[in-house]
């Protein structure tokens, strides 16, 4: 009876030992993980957690809008690009009335674009800067994100990683569709909105847009507002510490800047694949911890409609951006910047582009869409199909 009331009191003990100091819950905004953090006692705002942000970046609007004072201008760097910022130094950074940091440098800097193109409006995006100093969970089945200070629950399998310029890296391995077997490593990025993106000199080196069967390309706008050809395909199999996944759609950056640059680095694993997982960093100790979240045995849904939508500048409509070519929506006579306004008779405005997307990207069916150029709305049937 002793040893059980002692075992009973163990496991209670360990059980309090590893609460979080501090938590909150996260929005899975389409492939973004957006949490909510004060600067300097503000009302709390709305901040992308990206592992491939070296540099914590508040909206240019909303520094202004606090007050915030500048230092002076700088290049900041992100994983889609590099961005003209102002620099302001001094600032606290809290989650939940926690202090996550008392004394941080922030990079002012303009996220209109990167607003107009997910279709929310952002108020900054960390990463490094919450995740080095802290050891940082994403519970992706219950939308939480928990910070601890020493001890923390050690659930799923433990990967040790490199650093590289800040962000996570680990090995992995990948069978292409000509069977050709490549090993690499890669970045984890909670940011990137995808499954894994091979890095420009790795695809280049390999050939790989030719190695991976049927494929489509369009162009990507990174964070500094520059748009580069980007491919999707698929590889038979990407595999890393025991984690297999199968024809899986994947992308190959073409762009000369950022880390998809990178030649010592061959690609990323983003977020489309890291929210099958809940994750645990613990970057003094370089380890992450990947546990099989509810999501693992979904399937990646990819494009569906050949269209790539975006808003307007003042985020009054919603707008096709692309076309791709030989897609089922090249040949309805629907060109760039018609402005999409309804889908299956709901209006697109009061759609988020996320749930827009969805509905764009079911094969097999058929939706209705009201496009408009100049004067009334036309109107398209949409049959969808899989581009991949």
């Amino acid at each position: 009876m002793r040893t059980l009331l002692i075992l009973a009191f163990f496991i209670a003990f360990k059980s309090f030992a590893q609460q979080p100091v501090a938590s909150t819950s996260f929005e899975q905004y389409g492939d973004h993980i957006i949490i909510q953090l004060s600067v300097d006692d503000s009302e709390p705002l709305d901040f992308i957690f990206d592992t491939g942000a070296g540099l914590t970046v508040v909206d240019l609007d909303v520094a202004k809008d606090l007050n915030l004072i500048f230092d002076h201008n700088e290049l900041a760097k992100a994983a889609q690009g590099e961005i003209k910022s102002l620099a302001i130094k001094h600032n606290k950074i809290e989650l939940n009335k926690y202090i996550l940091e008392s004394d941080i440098k922030l990079n002012a800097a303009s996220l209109k674009h990167l607003e107009i193109s997910i279709g929310r409006d952002i108020d900054g995006i960390i990463g490094y800067d919450l995740a080095h100093h802290h050891i940082v969970r994403l519970d992706n089945d219950n939308m939480r994100l928990e910070i601890y200070e020493e001890d923390y629950p050690k659930n799923g399998d433990v990967i040790k990683f490199k650093s590289h310029m800040g962000i996570p890296t680990i090995k992995g391995t990948i069978r292409l569709n000509n069977d050709e077997v490549l090993k690499g490593t890669f970045f984890i990025n909670t940011g990137a909105g995808t499954t894994l993106d091979f890095n420009t000199p790795f695809a280049n080196k390999h050939d790989i847009i030719h190695k991976t069967g049927e494929h489509y390309s369009y162009l990507v706008k990174d964070i500094s507002n520059n748009e580069t050809l980007h491919y999707e395909g698929r590889v038979k199999t990407l595999s890393f510490d025991g984690f297999d996944f199968s024809e899986l759609p994947i992308g190959i950056s073409q762009v000369n800047q950022g880390i998809q640059a990178n030649g010592h680095v061959s690609g990323i694993i983003g977020n489309k694949l890291l929210r099958k997982f809940n994750m645990l960093f613990d970057y003094p100790n370089h380890k992450v911890y990947f546990e099989k979240s509810k999501y693992f045995d979904d399937e990646v849904s990819v494009n569906c409609s050949g269209m790539d939508i975006q808003m307007n500048e003042d985020m009054s409509a919603v707008l096709i951006h692309q076309i791709i070519a030989d897609s089922p929506a090249s040949n309805l006579g629907i060109n760039v910047n018609d402005e999409l306004v309804s889908i299956n008779g709901k209006k697109a405005m009061d759609l988020s582009l996320v749930e827009i997307e969805q509905m764009l990207k079911k094969a097999g069916e058929t939706v209705t869409i009201q496009v408009r150029r100049k004067g009334p709305a036309k109107e398209y049937k949409l049959e969808l199909k899989s581009l991949l």
